[in-house]
């Protein structure tokens, strides 16, 4: 990013662009409500439109979009191990079979009203509830790969969803059903609220968590509009309407998240990527001299690892020296990361040095997979490596950083038919920030690093 593109984006100009992009967002959550108060305002409730024939086919294309999707977001749970895409399966399995009555029914909608439209509002109730505590649970360590497919969890599951259905089904010939309708439709407006709420408060950085967000507006918003409809007329309609805009964009999400990296919250949004690409084109302009002149004195070096075939100490070092006088006379930041393998000694003890040097191997291929082209990583020592990240302040190192242990900790190595788990310590430090010189500032990330390992291992410190 050039000088007078990083002013615009950190200054008056994109605080305005940021704040017209957060409107535009908010006036595209709140469109259903424009419509709700069309209909309510503008239109006669009596109005109807009662066709079996067409909401048995909407019925049908619902399930089957909510059944693929609920396959989609399994795949990417048994991928990622996350718990928030678990609890989104959990959701989408109870919408799809509580939900599948209200289809069946259509044909006795005149004889059992009640049974037809209490389906509605219960599988919406349970699929809230779902998601409310996905979200509250977001970003909590993943799931051990071991425990994600285990069959009798999810049969568990499908049994609970069916024993509602069949509860739903029995509560619909009570006096009392006309209430607990209601209720149902307002606590599924609740949580869907509450899970608003925590997503403004806890301001996760993941695009795909603006999708889910927006989608939870939508929900909220039809649940409003099936409050103040009724059966088979136009505010009814919209509601259905409304409530399957808002799937079909969380649909999206899950499906983006499947196309990349498995989750919500290790994928990298538009800006970033675009932040990324500008950096790449001043870096390159600015540091080629540099850079050629660099090359002429590497070639002369032992400039890789022999074993894994990174960069070695030495390379380092000389790269990050060319970094840092760059940075110095740009102005533009510059981070560190250090990185240790937790308990490396034991697994070269348990399964032997050959085993440990292809781990090792392994280790890097996965790290590299995850970093910029940018970025260079180096064998720093034994099962020690350390990462230069140009044009990165010390919290984004900190969240790549994050990212990469995550990829790390959920990833299960084969080494010569072993399985192995790995995690990694991680020690951040920006230049200018937390030292003025290269010694300076490997010495802050190792400390950091071994911060990380007495705090118990498998974590990031950046400050």
């Amino acid at each position: 990013m050039s000088k007078q593109a990083a002013n615009d984006y950190r200054g008056a100009i994109g605080v305005l662009v940021r704040a017209y992009s957060a409107l535009i967002l908010v006036v595209l959550g709140f469109v259903p409500s424009f419509a709700i108060a069309y209909l309510h305002f503008f239109q006669d409730p009596a109005l109807r439109f009662e066709h079996h024939t067409f909401h048995e086919i909407a019925i049908a294309v619902a399930l089957a979009q909510s059944g693929f999707i609920t396959w989609v977001t399994w795949r990417c749970f048994l991928r990622s191990g996350e718990v928030f895409l678990r609890w989104l399966t959990i959701g989408f399995l109870a919408f799809t079979i509580i939900y599948a009555m209200h289809g069946i029914l259509t044909r006795a909608s005149q004889e059992l009203m009640m049974h037809f439209i209490m389906f509605g509002p219960a599988s919406r109730f349970v699929m809230a509830a779902c998601f409310l505590i996905g979200i509250v649970k977001y970003e909590q360590p993943v799931v051990p790969a071991g425990q994600r497919i285990r069959p009798e969890f999810w049969l568990r599951w499908i049994g609970a969803f069916v024993s509602v259905t069949i509860l739903v089904y029995l509560m619909a010939g009570t006096v009392w059903a006309g209430s607990l309708r209601v209720s149902l439709e307002t606590s599924s407006l609740i949580l869907l609220l509450a899970s608003l709420v925590v997503i403004v408060v806890r301001r996760p950085r993941s695009p795909l968590i603006l999708i889910f967000a927006l989608s939870l507006l939508f929900f909220s918003q039809s649940s409003v509009a099936f409050l103040i409809g009724s059966v088979w007329n136009h505010q009814w309609w919209l509601a259905h309407a409304i409530f399957a805009a808002g799937f079909i964009g969380l649909s999206y999400g899950i499906i983006q998240a499947f196309l990349t990296t498995g989750a919500f919250s290790t994928v990298y949004s538009q800006a970033d990527l675009m932040d990324n690409i500008r950096a790449e084109k001043a870096r390159a302009e600015e540091a080629l001299l540099e850079l050629n002149h660099a090359h002429i004195t590497l070639e002369k070096l032992a400039a890789t690892d022999p074993l894994t075939g990174i960069a070695n100490r030495r390379e380092f070092m000389e790269r990050a020296i060319v970094e840092i006088a760059r940075s110095s006379r740009s102005e533009s930041p510059l981070s560190l990361v250090m990185i240790d393998i937790d308990h490396f000694k034991e697994l070269n003890d348990t399964h032997g040095h050959q085993t440990g040097d292809k781990a090792l191997q392994e280790f890097v291929s996965l790290t590299s997979d995850a970093l910029r082209l940018s970025d260079l990583l180096a064998r720093h020592g034994g099962e020690e490596f350390v990462i230069l990240l140009p044009d990165t302040t010390r919290e984004q190192a900190g969240q790549s950083a994050e990212r990469l242990r995550k990829i790390i900790e959920t990833k299960q190595f084969t080494v010569d038919e072993v399985e192995l788990n790995m995690t990694a310590s991680f020690g951040v430090a920006q230049f200018g920030v937390d030292g003025a010189t290269y010694d300076e500032l490997i010495n802050v990330a190792d400390q950091r690093m071994y911060q990380a390992k007495r705090d118990g291992r498998n974590r990031v410190v950046a400050a």
